[in-house]
This record gives structure tokens, C-alpha cells and sequence, in this order.
């Protein structure tokens, strides 16, 4: 049953200690369900708990309380990360509400405790996404569009859950993101026919794989490479801003995913004749949630591209997922939908569409 829309409507904040945050975790799971279908995976209510600060910066969320027949329930909720290190101008934002509750002003209500928490931390920025289960061909036919005219990814915005309402609030289309996923094992033939792609282009590289923390030799060279994904892959128009990293933020990054129970598996390759490492790919899960791994970091330096290292190291990392954590069924990602080169690897593997995302940016300037 719905609830009147003159029910009594209260904005609480949230945090790990609050006893709202369970309801916190479970709208925000429930818009994504609703979103990608079976592709979703429930993360343990502790990974939250232990996420909430990260070495990165910091959540804060606002929840919408409903007065109904049998008292206050959870309707809706804003949840916000803001960077703390680079990109101190933006807040990034979760934003759901139950369909029981929607029609009724939660959403701006919500979205008004976000632009005060912004206010407060004197930030002009808000970006958030919102999404949908494509069919896989259209999703690839958007994609091979967007590789041919990159302004399909800021200029077209399919009618979906939150299109309106991202409209309706001033915001503006900034990039269109694909999520991708892919079964475990990957067919052998498969791998050894991407990797064949390779040829002898590589021949000038070695590959290496690692769990956890990046071997000592390799720590400056991943930092840059970090640094890298700041600025190199596509942006769309989001006012995404360059980082700023060294050995020791590498360091601490991996400290904080151990502390939050995140294992990582890494492949990367080596110039052998100046031992730099030139490309990385990176995958995490929530050691709590063994079944699913997510893409991390994939780049190549621009120096050394043309040379197919994008398929070594991520053909190399999947190998490396497969026999590190054989209880990993499925991995997914996240691409730009005009990011030719990766998406081009990631269908040859077999991944697969399972969402579409309009990522908007709203101005509080």
C-alpha cells in the first residue's frame, strides 16, 4: 500500500552507528536490483560499515522517514561520498527512493540535503547516475556510435528510473557509462584467441601478477599509472580533475582495501629493457562476498599503446582471478560508452552489458 502524500515526512542522518543504517544499505541494494535484475550482488551490510571512511574521502547520507499505519519506515535516501585528497569541488551521490514512495517530493527532498552538505563543505558540484538493464545488442550498437561520435555519450539520455528527475533538477547529461559483467571460468579458447591478437607486438614486455600490495619495484610506476586514470580514459564532460599520487598514497589505498576486507589481484606489464611498469589491470572483491570481483583500475601508458598491452595485462589478471579465488563466478566493470579500446577487449572476453548509466552533473553556481 502507498502512503498518503500528506504523510509526515522526516530527514534523518545516517551513519554506521545510526539504527537506520541497515535501511540505508537496503534501499540503495533494492534501486540497484531494480535496476540490473540477477546481475546485482548484495554486499554485507560490515563491507558498508567499513567503507564509510576510506582513504579517499568520506559518506555522508540523509534518509527519508515515513509516517505510516504502523509507524516511521524508510522511503528514500541520499547517500554522498566527497573526496577528500583531489576533486575537493565535487560531491558524488547515491540517490533512491522506494516505488511505494515515489510521486511525492522525497527525491528534491532528499536532493536538498545533498546541495546543504555541499553548502557546508563549500563544494559547486554534484554528480550522480541514473540506469537501466539494456538489451546487449543496443547497448553495443550505442557503444559503436559513441566510438564513431563521443557526443552520443553526453547528448543521448534514454527514458528511464530517474531521467525526469534528473532534468527536473537542473542537471545536465555528462557521460554515459556501460556496466559489463562476464561468467567464470572464461572459455580457454577464448583467452588464447584474444591473446593471439597480440602476435609479437608484445615481445618487448614481460608480464607479472601479484595479490595485494604492487611488488616494491613497481610501486612508482603504478602510482604514475594511477595518476593516469585521472585524466586519460574518457571523461565525457564530467569536471573530473587530475590526481595527485605517489608510492606512499599506493600504499596507504591498499592498507585501507585490506582494512575493509577487499583482496586484490593485479597483472602488469614490464618494459624488460628499463624494468618500468607500463600498463595494469586490477581486480578487487569483498573477501565476505567471494563469488563476484570487480574490475579495478586497466591502463597503458600512451607511450606504449598500439601494442595490444590492454589485452595482455587484462587477459593476465583474469588468469591470475581465476586461480587465486576459483570461488569467483562473475566479474563486472564499468566503461565509458565511447572507450573503443577496452570495450573492443572487454566483448572479445565475453563480457556483457548489464547496464546502462547516465551519469549528470548538476552546478550549484
Amino acid at each position: 500500500m502507498s502512503t498518503p502524500v500528506s504523510a509526515a515526512v522526516r530527514l534523518v542522518e545516517v551513519d554506521p552507528g545510526s539504527q537506520h543504517f541497515a535501511d540505508l544499505v537496503r534501499l540503495l541494494e533494492d534501486a540497484d536490483r531494480e535496476t540490473v535484475g540477477d546481475a546485482f550482488e548484495p554486499q554485507p551490510v560490515e563491507y558498508h560499515v567499513a567503507s564509510w571512511r576510506t582513504a579517499n574521502g568520506r559518506h555522508h547520507a540523509s534518509l527519508a522517514l515515513v509516517e505510516g499505519p504502523g509507524g516511521e519506515e524508510a522511503a528514500g535516501v541520499a547517500k554522498a561520498f566527497t573526496p577528500d585528497l583531489d576533486n575537493t569541488h565535487l560531491v558524488e551521490v547515491e540517490l533512491a527512493v522506494a516505488p511505494a514512495h515515489r510521486g511525492r517530493g522525497l527525491g528534491r527532498r532528499l536532493l536538498e540535503a545533498v546541495r546543504g552538505l555541499a553548502r557546508e563543505e563549500g563544494r559547486d558540484t554534484v554528480v550522480g547516475g541514473t540506469g537501466y538493464r539494456p538489451d546487449p545488442a543496443e547497448a553495443w550498437q550505442r557503444h559503436e556510435r559513441a566510438v564513431a561520435d563521443p557526443r552520443v555519450s553526453t547528448g543521448e539520455a534514454p527514458e528511464h528510473l530517474g531521467t525526469s528527475f534528473a532534468r527536473a533538477s537542473g542537471a545536465r547529461l555528462v557521460q554515459t557509462e556501460v556496466r559489463s559483467q562476464v561468467r567464470l571460468p572464461v572459455e580457454e579458447a577464448v583467452l588464447a584467441g584474444v591473446e593471439a591478437e597480440v602476435g609479437d607486438r608484445a615481445d618487448a614486455y614481460t608480464t607479472r601478477a601479484w595479490t595485494g600490495l604492487a611488488p616494491a619495484d613497481l610501486l612508482d610506476d603504478r602510482a604514475a599509472l594511477a595518476a593516469r586514470m585521472s585524466t586519460d580514459p574518457p571523461l565525457g564532460e564530467v569536471d573530473w580533475r587530475p590526481e595527485t599520487w605517489d608510492a606512499d598514497r599506493i600504499r596507504r589505498t591498499y592498507a585501507d582495501w585490506d582494512r575493509r576486507g577487499i583482496d586484490v589481484v593485479a597483472a602488469g606489464a614490464v618494459e624488460t629493457a628499463t624494468g618500468r611498469m607500463v600498463a595494469f589491470s586490477e581486480m578487487g572483491r569483498d573477501r565476505r562476498a567471494p563469488g563476484i570481483a570487480y574490475q579495478f583500475d586497466t591502463i597503458v601508458d600512451p607511450a606504449h599503446r598500439g601494442r595490444r598491452l590492454g589485452i595482455v595485462v587484462k587477459a593476465a589478471n583474469l588468469r591470475a582471478v581465476e586461480a587465486a579465488w576459483p570461488e569467483v563466478t562473475r566479474v563486472q566493470t564499468w566503461n565509458a560508452l565511447e572507450n573503443g579500446p577496452m570495450l573492443r577487449v572487454n566483448r572479445a572476453m565475453g563480457f556483457v552489458p548489464v547496464g546502462l548509466y547516465s551519469i549528470w552533473q548538476l552546478r550549484l553556481t
